[in-house]
């Protein structure tokens, strides 16, 4: 008798502490989970879009002051009210406005796909044994991004050139990935640039083959083939955007790069994609920029070596003169 009752008494013990854990594995789940796009149940849009607020109020490069304080309560208390996407929106837009400034942006299911659907390969010529690639802006799967990259990684590495034009102009920037792996024969090994959050908290990001750490797709192209000791050209103007503007950073680290051009359009920041539960991307900016010489960059406009009109001529009779 006394043995049941004890026998009772831990299975009761058991039952609530399972019971215990499995609560606390659900409110976890329940609350965290949208974090790393894991759902127990389909959120409704207001509350999926309470999560995507939470996130911007959270990492947003910028500190609120008291009145921008009160504006992110009221947008809160305006989300909470609202049913649908389409009133939602615009109250995420502001909030991004307030935490994240400019380089901020919120893209709708039809716009990430259509997105997605662009997709440009590099393009590239040969004119007096100078190889001319340009790299346009990309945002798309894995598999397209190893396309990017393979598609102008073989042609720098099928023979030696007197040097190289690699044409950053209208490239608006997306995935940093594919971009560096594509012209990683021409980008050092070792530590790109630091990104800085907004608590001060530098992060380095470093290259190693073709793989880019802790920014972007991971694009691995096997034993990648450096090509050193010839010019390398960098085209730049005022469409040369965010990843677009950090992969002309990367390639300063490269002794025979010279920059061409106009300046860029100065997006010199760290975008964190959060994407809500419908598929809607929200671009939130959350880091300066830290370049290896100490230079802090927070959305300022890279200058080129030669300011010209002309940048393509510039660089190919620049090249022609190192050789």
């Amino acid at each position: 008798m006394q043995f049941k009752k004890k026998y009772k008494k831990v299975m009761i013990s058991l039952i609530v502490s399972l019971t215990v854990i499995i609560s606390g594995g659900i409110y976890v789940g329940y609350q965290y989970g949208p974090n790393f796009n894991f759902y127990l149940v389909p959120p409704t849009p207001k509350r999926d879009a309470m999560l995507a607020f939470n996130k911007i109020s959270s990492t947003g490069i910028y500190i609120a002051n008291q009145a921008q304080k009160n504006r992110l309560k009221k947008i809160r208390n305006d989300i909470s009210n609202q049913h649908t996407y389409k009133e939602i929106y615009p109250l995420l837009k502001q909030a991004l406005a307030i935490k994240s400034g400019k380089h901020a942006s919120l893209m709708t299911p039809s716009e990430v796909k259509k997105e997605s659907s662009q997709f440009k390969a590099p393009t590239s010529s040969v004119k007096d044994n100078i190889l001319y690639v340009h790299l346009p802006e990309f945002s798309g799967s894995s598999s397209q991004g190893e396309k990017y990259a393979n598609t102008i990684y073989y042609k720098m590495t099928s023979k030696i050139y007197k040097g190289i034009i690699i044409d950053l102009s209208n490239n608006l920037g997306g995935d940093i990935g594919p971009m560096l792996a594509g012209i990683s024969p021409v980008i050092p090994n070792g530590k790109l640039f630091e990104i800085v959050n907004a608590a001060n908290n530098p992060t380095s990001v470093t290259f190693r083959g073709s793989v880019t750490n802790n920014m972007g797709t991971k694009i691995d192209l096997g034993n990648v083939k450096k090509v050193t000791g010839i010019p390398v050209a960098v085209i730049l103007n005022r469409w040369t955007a965010s990843s677009g503007e950090l992969t002309a950073l990367a390639l300063e680290n490269n002794p025979s790069v010279k920059t061409f051009g106009g300046e860029s359009a100065g997006y010199t920041s760290i975008n964190d994609t959060y994407i809500m539960y419908n598929g809607a991307q929200v671009n939130i900016t959350t880091s300066k920029i830290k370049k290896n010489n100490g230079q802090i960059l927070f959305n300022n406009k890279i200058k080129p070596d030669v300011q010209t009109n002309n940048p393509i001529v510039q660089a190919n009779n620049w090249i022609l003169n190192q050789n």
